[in-house]
């Protein structure tokens, strides 16, 4: 059994602090010691002392030791008087002990019960101003209904009216294609090629395993040093508290050499067949273009060596706007279908609706409702 030391309890009657655990009765008031809770002067509930921190504790001698019951005092039904484990009637009213139901422990888990169930049931009322704390799910739920909002903000449209068509602008361009010879190489000969040569040539690495080498390693681990004591103190029910010791293992790194097994590698070449040939590839040579700023569109004219080809054909309609009132704003040109382009003419009102981030515009009517779409030249 570990070291005895002196707990201490408050009078629940008259207030009185820190009165012995050896006393039974409130220096105060005289009423015998009833329904409390004894505790350590100087060490808090659940402490934990180090070997070189318990200058503070207040040990029993062995003498006062010897007169200490092992067990807790236990309490008298009739007048809720502390009796101590050797006394068999209560030092206050003399009832029996054999009618007493309970300990100090017994009523100390009842009495902790009570609380929490007092406690729980109370609204909890802050003594300083009102402030309400929000839980973390209702702060992200703000957060995330400020996100929504912002981006509904952002997609929604705002729709411009005061704009006016001062240019219009076409293009139209052909690429022109032309048959010419490559000399190229290749691992396999593709079709419609006209094969120069072939010879075997070096087409990769691989690794290989060849053989283990041993190599030295410098590890770590953890191992145990030595052991330490510390002290927790366990209250025995009768005014007094028990010292009780433990052993927890210190931990120091250890290093150490460890002989490993590393695998070497080689890298050994690998050969294929490399083809060489001759190939004809239709390859873009030269591009005819054509543009205006009315509507009399037109294709390039051109002709074609005996060895081009017409290939791929590009068109591009403008039109460029400026604002009637808002005469800083720099003007806009935009691109949209030829159909559309045919029947907008210089001076034109229009307006164009587009989201506020200022992607997807439009040309709509006064109202937003899509007409046709545009995309932003500059």
């Amino acid at each position: 059994m570990g070291n005895l030391v002196m707990g201490y309890w408050d009078c629940p009657v008259c207030g009185s602090k820190e009165i012995r655990g050896d006393v039974v009765n409130c220096p105060s008031c005289g009423r015998a010691r009833g329904d409390v809770k004894f505790y350590l002067k100087t060490v808090r509930e659940g402490e934990i002392r180090e070997e070189n921190q318990r200058s503070d504790i207040e040990y029993l001698t062995e003498e006062q030791a010897k007169y200490v019951s092992k067990n807790p005092d236990w309490y008298c039904s009739f007048c809720n008087s502390l009796n101590s484990d050797n006394a068999q009637t209560c030092n206050t009213c003399g009832a029996s002990r054999a009618d007493s139901e309970s300990n100090y422990f017994d009523q100390l888990k009842k009495r902790q019960e009570k609380e929490a169930a007092e406690q729980a049931a109370q609204p909890q009322v802050s003594s300083a101003a009102p402030k309400r704390s929000r839980s973390p799910l209702a702060v992200a739920a703000v957060i995330l209904l400020v996100i929504v909002g912002l981006f509904m903000w952002m997609n929604g449209r705002k729709t411009v009216g005061d704009l006016r068509v001062t240019a219009l602008n076409w293009s139209r361009a052909i690429t022109i294609e032309e048959n010419r010879l490559f000399s190229e190489s290749d691992w396999e000969l593709p079709a419609g090629a006209e094969e120069t040569d072939s010879r075997r040539e070096l087409h990769h690495f691989d690794s290989v395993l060849d053989h283990y080498e041993s190599r030295e390693v410098q590890r770590s681990r953890s191992v145990i040093d030595h052991y330490e004591t510390y002290y927790t103190y366990e209250d025995n029910g009768n005014g007094t508290f028990t010292e009780v010791s433990h052993q927890r293992p210190v931990y120091t790194t250890e290093y150490y050499t460890e002989t490993v097994q590393e695998p070497v590698y080689v890298q050994v070449p690998r050969y294929a067949t490399k083809y060489y040939y001759n190939i004809r590839r239709w390859t873009p040579s030269r591009e005819v273009t054509s543009s205006g700023e009315d509507h009399n569109t037109a294709w390039p004219e051109f002709t074609l060596a005996e060895n081009e080809r017409e290939g791929e054909r590009r068109e591009e309609y403008l039109f460029t706007v400026e604002h009637t009132e808002k005469k800083n704003q720099s003007p806009a040109t935009y691109a949209v279908g030829e159909e559309f382009w045919n029947t907008l003419n210089v001076g034109d009102q229009m307006y164009i609706t587009a989201k506020r981030s200022g992607s997807d515009p439009y040309i709509s009517d006064k109202d937003g409702k899509e007409i046709t779409k545009i995309r932003q030249v500059r």
